[in-house]
């Protein structure tokens, strides 16, 4: 016996609002057809829906995305890195709990073992035709971060769609579909592993355009791109016999959505709703100043804002951790944000002198500083790290050389250890360029604020240090 049904699937929006609005359009219009025709569909995403680095999506705290899934009517979702590493553990289970669409994740759980808030192993969805579709999700541990960051537990991602894959067949699973936010390359990777477990893998996280479904070690394995640029839709025939199932025909294609096509008026109406929420939470008043603050006045200032936020005898801020400066005024919550993209924690780590009178000098490398960075929360992608500012040292220059370089009106030693405030990419060569980190002692890392958020709440403690108030 030969049964037909459509895959419609969606990954990687990243808080694109104005794509959002079409694509959701596209995707109902699509779903209208198909049961109009009397076929039977499955509507799932395959994670990073949110992004904490746009307004909106921080502003509602994550909220906003959860009635836009309801409303597309998704029938399952993957949770991945942005949904996981710019919350507080609070809030992701919050989410989870809240969501009107299950999040599937099986390679990830709390502490003690147990699903993370309202998180479903597995799931299971009977189409209109009969099939029972068998679905799980898994994401991007990233090494031990969520362990280190969020005190959830790592699983191993093979054996656990393994126990998955044999659990939903037990309760009657005709189909299994894996929603993976593991990236391509993974994907394709465990397909050998993974054959005659999985029939369909729903790609995310590597923002792959596949124009057409791949064939993998008898796994079909699609992902349509990100930002919401488009839908993916696979239809698939399946034979029937003798407790087997086989795939005997598939065709999958990407649709592109673009600023012509439609928009759906219920989308909009939930994105204008946050919108204006929005403009409530940036138009907060932080502080005034009577003189613009420039780029490095700004990274200066952030130096500052890690350094007094741990009590550490020294500041240090990346160039790329702002990309402009700061006019004068009344400047808002809105105006830091602006300026303030990335998403990095912030870090308090030892450092020797040795190591920090090194950071002095790399800093004034223009080969250094022009790097370009991408991912690790930064934003935008592609921003130079640019020059270091200090909080808590100061130097002269003779004969062109950095010398007498001071922590706190004392002279520098080499083999000192020193306390150091500062963002989550200094922990990393590989990630900030500067070769004087090898060799850091992490201290601790602040799981709830974002470096910008300690930046805010220094600049409203600061009054008439460097700031005239506008406000009575």
């Amino acid at each position: 016996m030969k049964k037909r049904f459509t895959i419609l699937h969606t990954n990687d929006l990243h808080a694109e609002y104005d794509q959002a609005v079409r694509q959701a359009a596209y995707i109902k219009r699509r779903v209208a057809e198909l049961e109009n025709q009397g076929e039977s569909y499955l509507l799932v995403d395959g994670g990073d829906h949110l992004d904490m680095s746009i307004n909106e999506c921080l502003a509602t705290r994550g909220k906003l995305h959860l009635d836009m899934l309801r409303e597309t009517g998704y029938h399952a979702m993957s949770v991945g890195n942005n949904e996981l590493l710019r919350s507080t553990p609070d809030l992701i289970r919050e989410h989870s709990l809240e969501t009107p669409v299950p999040w599937l994740m099986l390679n990830l759980v709390e502490g003690d073992g147990t699903p993370i808030g309202g998180m479903q192993e597995t799931l299971m969805v009977t189409l209109e035709n009969g099939m029972n579709i068998g679905l799980f999700g898994a994401t991007d541990q990233f090494g031990d971060l969520y362990e280190n960051k969020h005190g959830f537990r790592n699983l191993d991602t093979i054996q656990a769609v393994k126990n998955a894959a044999a659990g939903l067949r037990e309760k009657g699973a005709d189909f299994i579909v894996f929603l993976s936010h593991l990236g391509y390359e993974a994907d394709l990777a465990n397909a050998k592993e993974l054959s005659g477990l999985v029939d369909v893998v729903v790609g995310g996280h590597s923002h792959t355009v596949l124009q057409a479904p791949v064939m993998e070690s008898g796994m079909l394995i699609v992902q349509a791109g990100s930002h919401g640029k488009f839908v993916g839709e696979l239809k698939l025939e399946v034979n029937f016999e003798n407790d087997q199932h086989q795939v005997t025909a598939y065709d999958g294609k990407l649709v592109e959505i673009n600023s012509e096509s439609e928009a759906d008026p219920g989308m909009e109406a939930i994105v204008e709703k946050g919108r204006k929420e929005t403009d409530e939470f940036l138009s907060e008043v932080l502080f005034g100043t009577t003189e613009p603050l420039s780029h490095r006045d700004v990274i200066q200032l952030m130096a500052e804002s890690v350094r007094s936020f741990w009590d550490a005898e020294v500041g240090i801020m990346y160039g790329g951790a702002a990309i402009d400066g700061l006019g004068a005024g009344e400047i808002t919550k809105g105006d830091v944000l602006t300026v303030c993209k990335s998403m990095h924690s912030p870090v308090l780590m030892e450092l020797t002198g040795e190591q920090i009178a090194g950071l002095i000098e790399d800093s004034l490398k223009e080969e250094i500083t022009s790097k370009l960075v991408y991912g690790n929360g930064f934003r935008p992608h592609g921003i130079p790290i640019g020059s270091l500012g200090f909080s808590g040292v100061e130097w002269n220059f003779r004969d062109g050389e950095v010398c007498e370089i001071k922590i706190n009106g004392e002279t520098l030693r080499d083999e000192q250890v020193y306390t150091v405030g500062s963002g989550s990419p200094m922990l990393y060569e590989r990630v900030c360029g500067y070769s004087s980190v090898k060799g850091n002692t992490l201290l601790k890392v602040e799981n709830i604020l974002m470096v910008k958020d300690v930046f805010m709440r220094y600049l409203m403690g600061q009054g008439d240090r460097f700031l005239v108030p506008l406000m009575d």
